[in-house]
């Protein structure tokens, strides 16, 4: 389903070098790193050394230097994806303790730098098992890495006052990413019984079929039947889907619709699937 196209690595390294370059001002501009992100339990400072040890950790995964065994080995009570990834978050949290706004820019940099160096050489299309549990290609990788930055980057805007934006083309981005990931985690006791089908419509992007059955998903090509279809603004699914804006208010703005046999399953979709 997924060509090389959709996740063209010149295109996700550019995209993911201007989003670092803009993270890093962000957090250099912070007066006071202590101050507390609208909508999370993390600082100004916390938020980017949380970016700082992820593209750490996950170079490491490439490079080798870092088993993700021994990380799920310590983790024996986490069942599910997301579950591992906010154990880690504050993991990560108590081992890089700098809070300064310049130094914490500089680690980011170096950090996406060691990230792009250990990709490298890496086929496209091998599996890499990351501390979440869930093996990965490159581009995947690659991509849910600039969702963080982009994600991370609009809580930072919004916690020092400047303007959050995310790019549509590089909302789109990280979508052909995180999209090839719902199988992974879709919620498997809210999705037990259920057989329903979504399409995704992602505006000045692609289709994706999302069959949900039993507690399992998988992703198909446009152009089967399905019960529910949703139209949205990239950015506003990527907004939604990480629990940063209401998926009320994106509808009352017309950025995210659903039609179909079953309209309303529309609603029901954000609640079938974790965050990545």
């Amino acid at each position: 389903m997924r060509t090389r196209s959709d996740l063209d690595s010149a295109e996700l390294r550019s995209a993911l070098v201007a989003a670092a370059e803009r993270t890093a001002q962000l957090i250099r501009s912070a007066s006071d790193t202590s101050t507390p992100v609208p909508g999370l339990t993390w600082t100004v400072g916390e938020t980017a050394a949380h970016l700082v040890g992820a593209f750490a950790g996950y170079a490491g995964f490439l490079d080798g230097s870092r088993d993700a065994v021994a990380d799920l080995a310590g983790m024996p009570g986490a069942n599910t994806p997301a579950e591992r990834g906010d154990i880690m978050s504050a993991r990560i949290l108590q081992e890089i303790t700098e809070r300064d706004g310049d130094r914490l820019a500089d680690l980011l940099a170096s950090a996406v730098t060691g990230y792009l160096e250990a990709v490298e050489g890496r086929r496209l299309d091998e599996p890499i098992l990351v501390w979440t549990g869930v093996a990965m290609t490159v581009p995947v990788m690659t991509s849910a890495m600039l969702g963080e930055l982009l994600l991370h980057g609009c809580d930072i805007a919004r916690a020092t006052g400047a303007r959050p934006t995310i790019d549509r083309h590089q909302a789109l981005l990280v979508i052909a990413g995180i999209v090839a990931l719902i199988p992974e985690y879709v919620d498997r006791e809210k999705t037990r019984g259920l057989r329903v089908t979504y399409e995704l419509r992602f505006r000045g992007g692609r289709r994706y079929v999302v069959a949900i059955d039993n507690g399992t998903a998988q992703i198909d090509p446009p152009g089967a039947r399905v019960d529910c279809w949703i139209s949205v603004d990239p950015a506003a699914f990527l907004l939604v889907g990480y629990g940063r804006v209401s998926q009320w208010g994106q509808t009352l703005r017309g950025r995210m619709l659903s039609g179909g046999r079953k309209p309303w399953l529309g609603l029901k979709f954000g609640q079938l699937v974790s965050k990545v």
